[in-house]
């Protein structure tokens, strides 16, 4: 073989060997586009999910606060109205003081309701003293009632910024109506820690737990409402490994608008 033709066949193999390299090039560029592709669209999924999950929220919370009004509200106002009318008529003296002692009470109670509804609506306590308050004032509420027993320790000396107060308090309800309703649980236990950055709440029930942990993850209106309320705080929701019955979750997300756009 004459050197050139070995010259000739060398450089053959190298062109055979740099075209190999742009086929494989190529294929991983397809593979990765593809890859990237679906998991857009598994994101663009994931971003509706949580959408509809938030639209539904408000239109059940639109809903109970319609109905509260209806049902509690409305029918106070129509029983005042109808103690009123009799005091427009000609009756005795004690008829009348024991008709405006009704019409009195029940206007009170009709202050009560419009009160409670308000406050769902805009929290006062989370309003005048913050989250830790706002959350003690839940767990308070829940052990008066005996409905179950809530244990809360803050360990966080943090500030919030105000949307994202309401967010982990409307989170901290909905993971309180999940104790309620679904787990069965009789004991809770919250405890908020983190730092300036970072805001971390650790919670644990005695439930009946999860048969499949993973499927928790965006099903049940309740917990794509709160999976919702975190992405918009660029938090996560995990659950924890534990020897004990029951659930266990850590939930964190930033503290602040600044964190979140970073």
């Amino acid at each position: 073989m004459t050197s050139s033709q070995l010259l000739l066949g060398v450089m053959l193999g190298m062109f055979v060997l740099a075209l190999g390299v742009v086929f494989f090039f190529l294929a991983y560029q397809r593979r990765l586009h593809k890859q990237q592709q679906e998991h857009q669209k598994k994101e663009a999924d994931y971003q509706q999910q949580l959408l509809r999950a938030n639209l539904q929220s408000q239109e059940k919370e639109r809903n109970r606060i319609g109905k509260d009004l209806h049902d509690e509200v409305g029918a106070l106002l129509s029983t005042s109205k109808l103690y009123f009318r009799h005091l427009e008529q000609e009756v005795d003296p004690q008829k009348f003081s024991e008709l405006k002692e009704k019409a009195l009470t029940v206007l009170d109670q009709t202050m009560t309701s419009v009160r409670r509804v308000s406050h769902d609506l805009k929290p006062v306590v989370l309003e005048r003293l913050g989250l830790v308050e706002a959350i003690s004032n839940i767990a308070e509420q829940l052990n008066e009632s005996q409905a179950m027993q809530v244990v809360f320790s803050n360990k966080w000396e943090g500030s919030l910024d105000k949307e994202f107060e309401l967010n982990w308090f409307r989170i901290v309800q909905e993971l309180m109506n999940n104790a309620l309703k679904h787990s069965q649980a009789t004991q809770v236990h919250l405890e908020l820690n983190g730092d300036e950055q970072r805001l971390v709440l650790n919670y644990h029930d005695n439930g009946v737990g999860l048969a499949d942990p993973s499927s928790m993850m965006g099903k049940g209106l309740g917990m794509q409402n709160i999976t919702g309320r975190l992405s918009l705080m660029h938090g996560e929701l995990s659950v924890e490994e534990n020897n004990r019955e029951g659930l266990s979750l850590k939930l964190q997300s930033a503290t602040n608008e600044i964190e979140k756009g970073n």
